[in-house]
Order: structure tokens, then sequence, then C-alpha cells
């Protein structure tokens, strides 16, 4: 009687990881129903334009608009036009959170960025900063991630199966996903499922 019990426990255990999934909770919910500016800089912003930054700021910002409950994202261009038309210390993400109007801003920053190893592998590396500040409460920092160190893929990949853009592009896709999960519950059979579809 027993083992009947224990096996309907393990079928029913089944069944609702089949319905419900492993879904991992939010780290920080903080961001829901709030209007969230993204800004990133990276130790190359100071020289000039950096598409990278803008990469990175555009990917996060949508995942957090498909995912988060209620969030109302400031658009990428808007946050690009304030910075453009101020003079603005890059280190100050309260000032563009409150040129832009938004409640909070998600600041990531980005150091030591490289996607080779070496002349024939690709692997990409970079140091990963993310700061949540909340502007309606003068600019308090209310959630930080980091300074992490981010490499993906765990082996490096020969350049022979890729190029620059094509690799880069994956790369970015991972980073950022790996930054916008921490605000949002996600399946964690789903992130098996990205690394695998990212790895193709």
């Amino acid at each position: 009687m027993l083992v009947t019990t224990v096996g309907c426990m393990g079928g029913l255990a089944q069944l609702l990881y089949v319905i419900k999934g492993h879904k991992i909770p939010a780290e920080f919910n903080g961001l829901e129903g709030k209007r969230v500016a993204v800004v990133c800089i990276s130790d190359a912003s100071a020289y000039g334009p950096d598409t990278l930054t803008d990469t990175i700021s555009k990917l996060v910002g949508m995942k957090l608009q498909n995912d988060v409950k209620g969030i109302k994202v400031v658009p990428a261009k808007t946050v690009e036009n304030w910075a453009d038309q101020n003079v603005w210390d890059e280190t100050d993400f309260s000032a563009i959170g409150k040129g832009v109007k938004a409640d909070v801003v998600v600041g990531i920053q980005i150091a030591d960025y490289s996607i080779r190893e070496g002349s024939t592998l690709y692997q990409g590396r970079c140091e990963v900063t993310a700061t949540v500040f909340d502007i309606k409460n003068d600019g308090q920092v209310t959630y930080l991630i980091g300074p992490d160190q981010f490499q993906f893929p765990e082996q490096p990949r020969p350049a022979i199966q890729t190029n620059d853009r094509k690799f880069e592009a994956i790369f970015l896709a991972k980073l950022t996903e790996v930054i916008s999960r921490r605000f949002y519950a996600y399946d964690r059979l789903d992130t098996v499922a990205e690394d695998a579809r990212f790895m193709r």
C-alpha cells in the first residue's frame, strides 16, 4: 500500500511539473507596474558612440517589456535623445531617469568586454553590474547585481564554425537574458532549451 501511495505521489508530482513547470521566482519584482528606463554604459562609452551599449539597452528593455507585469519601458530612442541633448555624467543614472520621467532606472555597466579567446576560438566574456535606482525616492539603490564575471559558452567555439557578427549576436542574447531574468519568474527548462538553441 505504501509503495502504491508513493507511486501515486510521484505521478502527481510529475503531472504538476508538466502543468506548472519549474518556475524560478523573480529575485527582484520592484519593476512591476513602473515606468522604467534601461541605460547601459561601458568602459568604451566615453570615447564616442557605442553600439554595444545601445544593443544591450534595447535587448534588456524588450525582455522586460515582454515579461514583467505592468511595466512600461521608456523607448530606447527617448533615452538616447535625452543623453545627446544634455550634458550627462554617465555615472549619474538618477539624472537621466529624471530627464525621461522614469520611476525606476536599470543601470547596466559593462567592462572588459571581448568575444574571442585567441585568434581561432570564440568565447564571450565581460564584467557586468546592474543597479536599480528608485528615481521617485531620490535615486536610492534598491537592487544590485554584481559586479559579476560573465562567460559564455563554457567551452570556446572554433572560429571556423561561425563569424564575429553571428557569435556576438548569440553572446549578447545570452548576456541580456541572464540580466533580464532577475526581474521576472521563468521556467528552468526554458534556460536549458535556450542554451541548446544558442549553441546550434
